[in-house]
């Protein structure tokens, strides 16, 4: 039997490396424990809950509404739970100061006032003021734009795929430059029939469409006076039990294009880049407008497009 001599060199050599390289794993695993343990030891300061509002207005609603909640603190013990506020009062002004008192609904948990008591109207300012015991005042303001009537439907496509067909919309519409910088909003939804196997029936149901091409929120900064095209779709809804083949029955589509003011526009641009259960997200500053407080008022104008 042949056998091969190692030099001492070597065996040397050997070993010396691997001593480095175990000690460079112990290093590792002790600075990785040091930081875990720096994470996790973490103190953080209390902090006092702040009054959140939330509140959209438009001439387009049959009723103006104001949403109050605490804000739950990183420190806090229970901050899974929304704790609404129900003892404040609430009040919204018009531009030639006419107040609205909102009042209390226990059942909806929120503050309201109906149009017909308090009407809201386009291109006006409007002014929200928040009073919570124990709690400083709270103001905050909003404009709601005059409505965009240039919604103009372009095509609509029935695409057949491997699982289920796409319904594809493209429709458009004209920014109308003014004196402010305008916000818009854009969206569409199907509606249709579907098979409600528990009760034998049919029912009525709101399909959202997701945008494939244009943006959800857009600015008409640098693009006065352009037209936008939009394109969105939607699968179609396929159920095994129901009476026609399993297809939904085509319903009506609705295009809707929400003319904004800026808070709007900015609130909504911003919980596009918030993922809060992505523990690998970067961290996004949530934009508010209120002062004293969290969250957002912001006012908006609706048209809408109906294809049958």
């Amino acid at each position: 039997m042949q056998h091969f001599h190692i030099p001492a060199f070597y065996r040397k050599l050997k070993i010396k490396v691997s001593i480095k390289k175990w000690t460079a794993i112990l290093a590792g695993l002790f600075v990785l424990s040091a930081c875990i343990e720096l994470v996790t030891d973490i103190d953080f300061p209390d902090q006092d809950p702040k009054v959140v509002v939330h509140s959209f207005i438009s001439p387009a609603d049959t009723v103006a509404m104001v949403l109050l909640t605490w804000s739950k603190p990183i420190s806090k013990p229970d901050n899974e739970r929304i704790h609404f506020i129900e003892d404040a009062t609430v009040q919204i002004n018009d531009r030639d100061g006419n107040p609205a008192q909102l009042q209390y609904d226990p059942e909806r948990k929120l503050y309201s006032v109906s149009t017909n008591e308090f009407q809201i109207r386009a291109d006006q300012q409007y002014e929200l003021q928040v009073d919570v015991p124990g709690h400083p005042p709270i103001h905050a303001s909003a404009y709601v734009p005059l409505a965009n009537h240039s919604l103009t439907f372009e095509s609509l496509d029935t695409l057949p795929g491997a699982g289920s067909d796409r319904v594809v919309l493209e429709y458009s519409f004209t920014d109308e430059p003014g004196e402010r910088e305008n916000f818009y909003a854009p969206g569409a939804y199907r509606q249709v029939e579907v098979y409600d196997w528990e009760n034998d029936t049919t029912r009525l149901h709101q399909i959202w469409m997701y945008a494939t091409y244009g943006d959800y929120y857009i600015s008409n900064k640098g693009n006065e006076g352009n037209t936008f095209l939009m394109r969105a779709e939607t699968y179609i809804y396929n159920d095994s039990f129901g009476p026609d083949g399993g297809q939904d029955v085509h319903g009506q589509i609705s295009i809707l294009l929400l003319t904004t003011d800026e808070h709007y526009y900015r609130y909504h641009r911003a919980l596009e880049n918030y993922y809060p259960d992505d523990f690998f997200s970067e961290p996004v500053h949530v934009y508010s407008n209120i002062d004293g407080g969290l969250g957002v008022f912001a006012g908006y104008n609706r048209s809408e497009l109906v294809i049958e």
